[in-house]
């Protein structure tokens, strides 16, 4: 037994060190300046990182987008947007994990011929955070936020050393950019409770299979013990609480595009990416895409853990919370090593799952 863990421990660092927290994988592709509107374009919607249906509105938002960028040459700036946090669900809560470093290399992956050949100007990628009201929106503690946003912040530093200085990786919270225009936190508060009661009467008439989807989506998020403790609380409070929520993220998803939707999400240089869902002015045009080659599930909702196949193949997987409870009474903890050690305790061992996962 002892053996067979040396073993493991070995062939996972191995993977971890001169795979995954390396440029191997990451594509050396040039693309020629005149084939580069079209083959960006195609880039950008190619299915195996796409992972959803899109629609010809999206494309054709995208392809005017580059095209302007290209003729102007501007910068390219993708802009990956989130929640910005780790699900409370996890183990791993409240920082970062192994489902961060997937992502990260998973888009370093997906938009390398993009960067290898834009020459013009500069390439980045910009996770975008939009924890400034995760506190009363989800009633989880703003210190877990601040760690989050700390390590996330800390592991980009890492891949930045790894790939050089193209593309360039930073996250920007939603607060950073209030503070740049002189809008506040307290400011943004105000004018979503301004907005609320129409919102209520928005969702007053969705249809009722809608508003039980909208609902359930809080259920999954929110933390009744949290910033406040809603535990004692009856089903029919709890319901309303998780209305209020609901209503409270649509409002502020309006808002939020009122303060810097022009500056941000609509700058010629930008182009939004989304993953699992996205609502709100703009994300209709915008294109979703999967947060690892191998999972469905949004990486801050779930926890990364490695997948060691019978054929000896090692496959980074991020799970759900349904997922870890079939399976946490198979997962080896094994201790790791690398570029990663010392930012935070989740990077000291990653989980590991011997054989072939279904879901």
């Amino acid at each position: 037994m002892e053996r067979n863990m040396e073993l493991l421990t070995q062939e996972i660092n191995q993977f971890i060190n001169d795979e995954l927290l390396s440029t191997r994988g990451i594509s050396n592709e040039v693309i020629a300046p005149e084939m580069q509107k079209q083959k960006f374009l195609d880039r950008i919607f190619l299915r195996r990182y796409r992972k959803y249906a899109t629609t010809e509105d999206v494309r054709e938002f995208v392809g005017k987008r580059l095209d302007k960028i290209i003729d102007d040459k501007l910068p390219i700036v993708f802009v990956p947007s989130f929640g910005g946090y780790k699900h409370w669900w996890s183990p791993t809560y409240p920082t970062t994990d192994w489902a961060e470093i997937f992502n990260i290399k998973f888009l370093l992956e997906y938009l390398a011929p993009i960067y290898n050949s834009y020459k013009e100007n500069s390439v980045s990628i910009v996770y975008e955070s939009e924890e400034v009201i995760l506190a009363e929106l989800n009633n989880i503690p703003q210190d877990g936020l601040d760690e989050y946003t700390k390590t996330f912040r800390a592991i980009l530093k890492v891949f930045q050393r790894i790939i050089g200085n193209t593309p360039q990786l930073s996250l920007v919270l939603a607060r950073e950019q209030y503070a740049e225009v002189g809008f506040t936190k307290e400011m943004l508060l105000a004018r979503i409770k301004e907005m609320m009661p129409e919102y209520y009467k928005r969702f007053d008439s969705y249809p009722e299979d809608d508003k039980r989807r909208r609902i359930e989506k809080v259920r999954t998020n929110f933390k009744l013990d949290g910033v406040k403790d809603y535990t004692k609380c009856s089903k029919e409070q709890i319901y309303e609480l998780y209305k209020w929520s609901r209503v409270f993220n649509e409002a502020f998803l309006d808002a939020d595009f009122e303060i810097r939707g022009d500056s941000f999400f609509d700058d010629p240089s930008t182009i939004p990416l989304l993953f699992s869902f996205g609502l709100g002015p703009g994300g209709d045009n915008w294109p979703h895409i999967g947060s690892s080659a191998s999972s469905m599930v949004d990486f801050w909702a779930g926890m990364g853990i490695l997948e060691k196949r019978d054929n000896g193949r090692i496959v980074p997987r991020i799970i759900s919370r349904t997922q870890y409870d079939i399976i946490k009474d198979d997962l080896i903890k094994v201790p790791v090593k690398s570029a990663l050690s010392g930012i935070d305790k989740n990077y000291e061992y990653i989980y590991v799952y011997n054989g072939t996962l279904v879901f």
